[in-house]
């Protein structure tokens, strides 16, 4: 029934188009930009086509021949696992920060099976699982593209991004911690000036654009409320000021190319502001239509209607949709290795660790309770059923990711660990396969829920093992202090570089003064006893001439 080689060859094929995704990126043929460009393509094209070609297609003979009393229940099953799995990680998270939580919970709520588990249940259980897999996507498929991307959208709203009007009539839109105006927000003033850009503590600080209301602008560096650092001032007359400003005064002109950088990056911090305002203003039926309109989701919709009025999709349709469901492999693949951040940091370490605790201990508790309610004849249900619930976070997720301003570099990781997790498992199911007739269902399902158990104490004790300990704690709190890494700009530091500069020019010039007027004391102590009858010869005005003469010489020497 299992063929190893089929399932190692393509293991190492996914493993190749990764590699060779990752060795782009390395030889810098392509950058992260490009992979999430490839990766929105892949998205809301071949994504959408992939899922069109295989719930309709799955509506064929190949799920009929497979059709029990058993398999009716299968939908029901995806529905509950996507749902219970969403609850038990929301249970897990409901602690952490808006943004975490919306990644963690979202990339829990349902699986991966179009971009990864079909060609490995087909491998293993040929036609009839790869039928029962196409019944499990169906649902699945409205729980990824519909409550994950929900998720996302809501925690975004509702964790840390609202609206607030204040006494005096100003009105701010964005981003909030503790209570106070942080990160990114927009504010509009009430004499109608507005400031697009970065906040901390409740203040103007970082980058960021204020645009005056009668006209005029200043794009750059803020700190305590104030132009502070590189900027630009374009006046109502269209007079230009361009360098380094402090407490909103003009201080050193540069020319606008030194410039530029702290300008592009101003801008990006205003876009990223008014993304943060429009998520604040999202309302129940925007969030609904935004949903919608989504094009997985709209394919799944389309395919689960035409499955139910028994309409195949036309054979014109079908000679557009096969070439692009077929590119879908490899370009999410490449895309993944164009992403992959092989180095992560202790914390991010942690965060995978503590999710795929979660995701694959609640994943096999999920298969543990499934097929327990299996009859025992039905052993190909049992085994498909138990691996669909510990299939990998969906692709999709770095998509929701990088739309709602979570941690891409972390978002990343999780599909990629997780894939590698369920790489492992799917060989362990591969082995097992042929005996699971053989195996009695209560001791199937015990031997999951003990898998469960270990997973998550496993994943417990890295997560305790890979927690700071108290001087990481201090340092990590002296970085709190500090601006925020996304707040400093090469322009910020080279500013500070330049300060530094300036103190070390006055030191140095205050030392080498007061050694000239050592060194002129010196000089005319010793010239005074021959100065001294030259001065009984000359009268007194060209005595005094000569002196300073002297000193002036020496001081220039210095």
């Amino acid at each position: 029934m299992s063929d190893s080689s089929i399932i190692l060859h393509r293991v190492g094929l996914n493993a190749a188009f990764i590699a060779v995704g990752y060795a782009l990126r390395a030889s810098k043929i392509l950058s992260i930009e490009d992979g999430r460009t490839v990766f929105r393509f892949a998205t809301h094209v071949t994504l959408p086509a992939l899922l069109l070609y295989v719930m309709t297609r799955a509506s064929g003979g190949g799920v009929a021949s497979a059709v029990t009393s058993v398999s009716a229940v299968v939908p029901a099953y995806s529905l509950a696992v996507g749902i219970g799995c969403s609850l038990g990680a929301y249970a897990a998270y409901r602690k952490s920060p808006a943004r975490t939580r919306g990644l963690c919970v979202g990339s829990a709520t349902g699986v991966n099976l179009g971009m990864f588990a079909y060609p490995f249940v087909e491998a293993i259980w040929g036609l009839p699982g790869l039928a029962l897999c196409a019944m499990w996507d169906a649902p699945n498929a409205v729980v990824v593209f519909g409550a994950a991307k929900a998720i996302f959208a809501a925690e975004q709203k509702n964790g840390d991004a609202s609206r607030a009007v204040h006494d005096d009539g100003g009105i701010y839109d964005g981003e909030w911690l503790d209570k106070k105006k942080h990160g990114h927000g927009c504010y509009k003033y009430p004499s109608g000036s507005t400031y697009e850009g970065q906040w901390r503590n409740n203040v103007k600080e970082g980058l960021g654009v204020y645009t005056y209301a009668k006209g005029g602008s200043y794009a750059g560096e803020f700190k305590r409320g104030t132009f502070e650092g590189t900027g630009i001032r374009v006046l109502r007359k269209g007079t230009v000021k361009a360098g380094l400003w402090e407490a909103n005064e003009f201080v050193e002109a540069t020319t606008v190319k030194d410039c530029e950088g702290t300008i592009a990056a101003a801008e990006a911090a205003a876009a990223a502001a008014r993304r943060a305002a429009e998520a604040s203003n999202l309302t129940a039926k925007a969030l609904f239509w935004k949903v919608a309109k989504f094009p997985p989701v709209i394919a799944v919709t389309l395919a689960s209607a035409m499955n139910f009025a028994g309409i195949a999709l036309p054979h014109t349709a079908a000679q557009l949709v096969v070439p692009l469901a077929n590119a879908n492999n490899p370009i999410v693949l490449l895309t993944l290795g164009v992403l992959f951040k092989p180095a992560m940091d202790r914390l991010q370490v942690q965060s995978v660790a503590k999710f795929l605790g979660v995701k694959y201990g609640l994943g096999l508790l999920s298969g543990a309770i499934c097929t327990y309610f299996i009859p025992q004849s039905f052993a190909l249900a049992r085994g498909v059923i138990a691996a669909l619930c510990v299939m990998p976070v969906p692709s999709i997720v770095m998509q929701y990711s990088a739309e709602h301003e979570n941690d891409g570099q972390l978002a990343a990781a999780i599909v990629m660990s997780s894939q590698a997790m369920t790489i492992a498992l799917v060989c362990c199911f591969a082995v097992v396969a042929p005996h699971i007739a053989t195996i009695d269902r209560a001791v199937f399902s015990g031997a999951l829920l003990a898998a469960s158990a270990a997973v998550a104490l496993a994943s417990a004790v890295g997560v305790k093992a890979l927690a700071p300990s108290k001087m990481d704690s201090a340092k990590n709190r002296g970085a709190v202090a500090a601006p925020s890494a996304c707040m400093r700009t090469p322009s910020s530091s080279s500013r500070a570089t330049r300060v530094a500069r300036r103190r070390e020019a006055v030191r140095e010039g205050t030392r080498l003064a007061l050694a000239a007027r050592q060194s002129s004391f010196a000089t005319a102590r010793r010239a005074f006893p021959q100065t001294r009858a030259a001065h009984a010869r000359r009268p007194a005005s060209s005595a005094r001439a000569a002196s300073i003469g002297a000193l002036t010489s020496s001081l220039a020497m210095r």
